[in-house]
């Protein structure tokens, strides 16, 4: 592809070369041959190398490594081979972060020791998480009021009296730089290709791929690595992640002369877009700041000269003429006449100064301090409300002079169950320890909260809402979040008005069709988490006659109520759950950046988005625990209508009794697992576990034609099928007394699949077909469970070409003309880890990244 683009542009450079009587070496000669947009290379979850910038001493047993400095503790195999043989407090003490996500970093009091008698040696690394962090928390407090805190502190010294402070050795990790960080967790590890079986690859195939095929190198190819663990406002507020990435992306841009293309795998798609949000307020506040700036500098100097009335007076002039007078600004053309300038110096003061009416400036509320702890509260509401006007309008200019396409490759856009598992039960990733001691992990990072499962009625205009928890903040539906685009659920009239009897407009969009029309969603088959608790007397054995199903949907994860039930179900020590409630209203419901778990994603204001991932692979789905309670009588009467749950004893980490499966063609499988009775076996389940079809076979008609990628379920990669109906979206939106600019609309208006092009390329095949092409068995994945990481010795990073379905749309922005596109690319048997180095997918996308280059920019 790309040597043909090539000849062909060579050819039809010569031509004009000729025409025109110039030679062919004047572009060689100014340099255009060698410009390329930049890359940027967002990686997902666990794909960024961790290094310690603090020793930590390891004295659990001499045979240990102590953790020195700039030692790569994530991912160091043979440390943590290590450290599992021997003792695994230190490395997964190094890992944990504390209750507020900060650093592990503190001393273990003598009860945490107690604990850890009662309980086992993990128990220790909670409560030292938590003590880290109260002292982390309040660590700026302290400071500032060392007087008023005397007499406590006192108190505090009588009380240490009485107990030991163990050392526990702090641990202080940061994210690996350069695209070392992101290549390679683990670069020349046997172990590691052993053990994870491909995990340690993460970039370093295709930055190969594009040095050695597209000409790339360290100039233009940047990296974007950052501490996985966190949640995205954390790695803001400790790492200054967001403002770091920003910059970097406008000084490689600016260093290229082109808009970038921003790569994003798995996780790092979710972060792309918490980014994108939290780029958008920053415009807004920045603005803000300006328009205050001026306007108190005016309210000191009303009766300043006409010299001084600069862009904020233009602004306000806007303001008032669109909010309050008729026939455009200032209801009297746009000359900026003397009797103007005077009208608005001498309502200057009267109309900007803050709004005592205000809901938010009452007298319990207006005060600096209010303003300061709550970002939404704004000292000149006007003034805001101009400020996100421009502060909009300057987020869409940046992002098409800074961001030319977005990759996608394996993007949860609706979140996956998996990392929720982990949070309930724990799970081990592959790595050499029990899923309950990688729990104790999972339970600390705030990661795991960003890619929370999403349902997909929050895409729709009719959904009624949810119930959100106390202190949540009410939120607009979803059509008052977007009024620049149609609902989806407007455009199904107009598809299903074309059917008939020998027609199925949905016949080529199956993705579409049940999204649009069948409305599935997670629970839509089987429930996404469900607790069998059954309450038994004290000598039945189970399964118990009284069994009840307690089932959670997406809905009770994004509003945080399945943390809530569960910690009141299983009664931990420490509350480990409550404490993550805590953590996950913390990061996304408290503070200024919209809450992008309470919304379908939109597709972003980029000209050209492709999305790629691999389907048919065996994922996980669903979960089903089980809670067994025994009654104890009370007195001689076993049968007394007193009998109670005793609440006395702590239970344990929640039990996973089966999983749920989706596997290829959409078959929902139902796994259950036995409880290991080794420590062999708890980590590499050689127990047998007995799976069947879930409602043997019932009650599955409305599932999905595909399974997901191993990690994503396949609901939420096919959201991004959805993206491809954004300019009908657009367009079916508009004020029909608005006119309506050529070529903005590529298809019928009344069917709003006539502008998406669907072509597939045969399994083995080169070459792409019209249409959707008949489903052909799928290449069998467990035949390919043992292949090991491909690195980067190999030309084609994986071994075999599978089918492939792409699906494209083209539109034009009505605000900016801007022509843009979006691509969708499914491949059947691709894994999610493999979409960064499968020569097949990437290759996909990146041809249409060479012919969109050739169209927008004549390179090639």
């Amino acid at each position: 592809m790309r040597d043909r683009l090539r000849k062909e542009q060579n050819s039809q450079n010569n031509n004009n070369n000729h025409n025109n009587g110039n030679s062919g070496n004047e572009d060689d000669n100014n340099g255009n041959s060698n410009k390329r947009p930049p890359v940027f290379l967002l990686p997902g979850l666990a794909s960024t190398r961790l290094v310690s910038w603090k020793h930590k001493p390891c004295p659990q047993s001499p045979l240990l490594s102590d953790i020195k400095m700039l030692d790569h503790v994530w991912l160091n195999m043979n440390l943590l081979i290590q450290m599992a043989t021997i003792d695994v407090r230190c490395w997964s003490e190094c890992m944990t972060l504390g209750r507020y996500q900060s650093d592990f970093d503190e001393v273990v009091l003598e009860a945490a020791a107690a604990t850890r008698s009662r309980k086992g040696d993990n128990a220790t690394v909670v409560a030292a998480a938590e003590n880290s962090d109260k002292g982390d928390a309040n660590k700026e407090k302290q400071e500032g009021d060392i007087n008023d805190d005397e007499g406590k502190e006192e108190s505090s010294a009588g009380k240490s009296t009485s107990t030991t402070a163990i050392p526990s050795h702090g641990c202080k990790l940061r994210p690996d730089e350069g695209l070392d960080a992101i290549s390679s967790l683990a670069p020349g590890s046997i172990s590691s290709n052993l053990l994870v079986g491909g995990t340690n690859t993460v970039y370093a195939w295709l930055i190969q791929w594009l040095a050695d095929n597209l000409g790339y190198d360290v100039t233009s190819i940047v990296a974007l690595p950052y501490d996985w663990r966190l949640s995205p406002d954390k790695m803001e507020s400790r790492d200054g992640f967001l403002t770091l990435m920003r910059k970097k992306i406008e000084a490689a841009v600016k260093s290229n002369g082109l808009p970038g293309i921003m790569v994003a795998h798995s996780m790092g798609n979710s972060v792309f877009r918490y980014f994108l949000e939290w780029l958008r307020v920053q415009m807004q506040d920045e603005a803000y700041e300006r328009y205050v700036e001026q306007a108190e500098h005016a309210i000191a100097t009303a009766a300043a000269a006409s010299h001084h009335r600069g862009p904020f007076w233009r602004g306000r002039a806007l303001y008032r003429g669109l909010m309050n007078l008729p026939g455009g600004i200032g209801g009297r053309g746009n000359n900026n006449t003397a009797d103007d300038h005077e009208m608005l110096e001498e309502s200057f003061a009267r109309e900007f100064e803050p709004d005592k009416m205000d809901d938010k400036f009452d007298q319990s509320m207006g005060n600096e301090a209010t303003i300061e702890a709550d970002p939404s509260v704004k000292k000149y509401p006007k003034l805001w409300e101009l400020a996100k006007i421009e502060g909009d309008s300057e987020w869409i200019d940046w992002l098409g002079k800074h961001v030319w396409t977005y990759v996608g490759l394996a993007a949860p856009l609706l979140g996956a169950p998996g990392p929720l598992r982990s949070v309930l039960s724990g799970e081990n990733m592959g790595l050499p320890f029990t899923d309950e001691e990688a729990r104790i992990l999972e339970l600390s990072f705030g990661s795991t909260t960003t890619v929370h499962p999403i349902p997909t009625k929050m895409g729709f205009c009719d959904d009624p809402g949810s119930s959100k928890p106390r202190g949540h903040k009410s939120s607009k539906s979803r059509k008052e979040q977007n009024r620049n685009l149609a609902c989806l659920d407007e455009l199904v009239s107009g598809i299903e008005a074309r059917a008939n009897e020998t027609y199925n407009p949905w016949q080529d969009y199956p993705a579409l069709r049940l999204l649009l029309k069948d409305r599935v969603d997670y629970e839509s088959s089987f429930p996404m988490i469900r607790v069998q608790r059954e309450f038994c007397d004290e000598n039945e054995k189970s399964p118990c006659g009284n069994l009840t199903n307690v089932d959670f949907s997406a809905q009770d994860v994004m509003n945080g109520n399945i943390f809530d039930q569960f910690s009141q179900i299983w009664n931990e020590e420490n509350d480990p759950l409550g404490v993550k409630l805590e953590q996950f209203r913390d990061s996304w419901l408290k503070g200024n950046v919209p809450n992008m778990l309470e919304s379908t994603p939109d597709r972003p204001h980029i000209k050209h988005v492709i999305m790629a991932y691999g389907t048919d692979v065996p994922t996980e789905a669903g979960y089903i625990y089980k809670k067994t309670d025994r009654k104890t009588s009370v007195g001689n009467n076993s049968t007394s209508s007193l009998d109670k749950i005793d609440e006395e004893l702590f239970d344990g980490v929640p039990e996973m009794h089966k999983v749920i499966w989706e596997e290829k063609h959409g078959r929902i499988i139902e796994e259950s697992i036995p409880e290991p009775s080794t420590f062999t076996e708890s980590i590499l389940r050689k127990k047998k576990q007995t799976r069947r079809l879930l409602n043997d076979g019932k009650d599955s008609s409305l599932w999905l034609h595909h399974s997901g990628d191993g990690t994503i379920p396949y609901i939420s990669l096919m959201w991004a099928h959805t993206w491809l109906l954004h300019a009908t979206r657009a367009m079916r939106s508009t004020n029909h007394t608005m006119p309506m600019l050529e070529g903005e609309r590529i298809s019928n208006p009344n069917n709003a699949l006539d502008s998406i092009k669907v072509s597939h390329r045969p399994k083995g095949g080169s070459d792409w077909i019209e249409g959707y092409g008949a489903d052909q068995p799928n290449y069998d994945f467990e035949s390919r469970a043992n292949i090991g990481d491909t690195g980067t010795s190999h030309p084609h990073g994986t071994k075999y070409k599978p089918k492939m379905v792409r699906f494209q749309s083209e539109g034009k922005s009505r605000s900016t003309g801007m022509e843009y596109t979006t691509t969708v690319i499914e491949a059947i048997g691709v894994e999610h880890k493999e979409t960064t180095r499968n020569y097949d997918i990437l290759a996909a996308a990146f041809t249409d990244v060479l012919k969109n280059l050739n169209e927008d920019y004549g390179l090639v």
